[in-house]
């Protein structure tokens, strides 16, 4: 069985393929395939299973623009790293690059297909969620709504500067991830530095890869939760989320007042509440240099600037049944 979900919240389509498919189809290699979508030029793909103890997932997508584009390597994930790709093919309008496949020129497409091929003891009926993001027909975002009430969510301060890494100034990704895990499941014992590892992009040598970071956030949250990356159409979005008890992390570019550094090309920290008496929004930011000092609050404006400028870029959290 395949589910495709519309989030009329969101006005984006987000579709998902729950476990029975993968039932069906053979457990080394699974595609699927979906038209007379909206026209789009963006897709990420996120996936939801435990890590193989030994072979990979490889994950290819395809587009349809008048006819569908040649298939490309989207990401290889599997139980010795991940990497992401730089795909093109001469003459096509398309590329894949790091998270996203994208459609050149000013074309659109209408459908994508994705093609899931597992090696080694990696088995496509292990997967429990496959979602895909389009950026296609996305409205005008709305004002933040007057009528939110506070929230905030206790997530514990964890500061990527005091991580135990060669690298600590490049894991605002996977140590703002951390934080949401640790929170969610109630266990402080996750360690930050090892997150890291695990969401390394050796194909880019980057620790920020957005899905692969909701790629070992499902590792640790297991079947009972979806996570996955896509664009927001506004705050009120990240609201609904909060509102339900789980943070959002999300990318910003600064200016950002009251940060603790330029964020100048861009850096992911997580809302955990929202003060609307102030129009503030509360943050864990893991940019500060000790983990006392990660709560920290943003005026909404402001904010909403900074995030503005990197797409509306969110990772996502959602309990199934909630």
């Amino acid at each position: 069985m395949k589910t495709v979900i519309c989030s009329l919240a969101l006005c984006l389509h987000i579709a998902y393929i729950n476990a029975a498919m993968f039932h069906q189809q053979s457990p080394i290699k699974q595609e699927w395939k979906e038209e007379n979508l909206d026209g789009f030029d963006e897709l990420m793909i996120s996936w939801n299973t435990s890590r193989p103890p030994e072979g990979k997932f490889d994950f290819y997508v395809s587009v349809k623009i008048n006819e569908w584009s040649p298939w490309l390597l989207y990401a290889s994930w599997g139980s010795n790293g991940q990497s992401s790709f730089l795909n093109t093919i001469q003459g096509s309008s398309v590329r894949v690059y790091q998270d996203a496949l994208e459609v050149l020129d000013g074309k659109k497409a209408t459908g994508f297909q994705v093609k899931i091929v597992a090696e080694g003891s990696a088995h496509v009926d292990k997967i429990h969620g496959l979602h895909v993001y389009t950026n296609g027909d996305q409205p005008k975002e709305l004002q933040t709504s007057s009528c939110l009430k506070s929230v905030y969510l206790k997530v514990p301060g964890l500061s990527q500067i005091t991580v135990d890494h060669p690298r600590p100034r490049d894991l605002c990704s996977p140590v703002s991830t951390t934080a949401v895990i640790r929170y969610l499941l109630n266990d402080n014992t996750i360690n930050p530095s090892r997150f890291a590892q695990n969401v390394w992009d050796n194909g880019f040598d980057i620790f920020g890869n957005w899905v692969f970071n909701t790629a070992q956030a499902s590792v640790h949250l297991g079947d009972q939760w979806n996570c996955w990356v896509e664009k927001l159409h506004g705050f009120n979005d990240v609201y609904h989320y909060l509102e339900k008890g789980t943070p959002v992390v999300v990318s910003v570019r600064g200016p950002l007042q009251g940060s603790a550094l330029p964020y100048a090309k861009g850096h992911l920290l997580a809302i955990i509440g929202y003060d609307p008496s102030n129009q503030k929004v509360i943050c864990m930011d893991p940019a500060f240099p000790k983990d006392s000092d990660t709560h920290v609050t943003y005026d909404l404006s402001d904010f909403i600037q900074a995030w503005n400028r990197r797409g509306k870029v969110a990772y996502i959290f959602s309990k199934k049944g909630s």
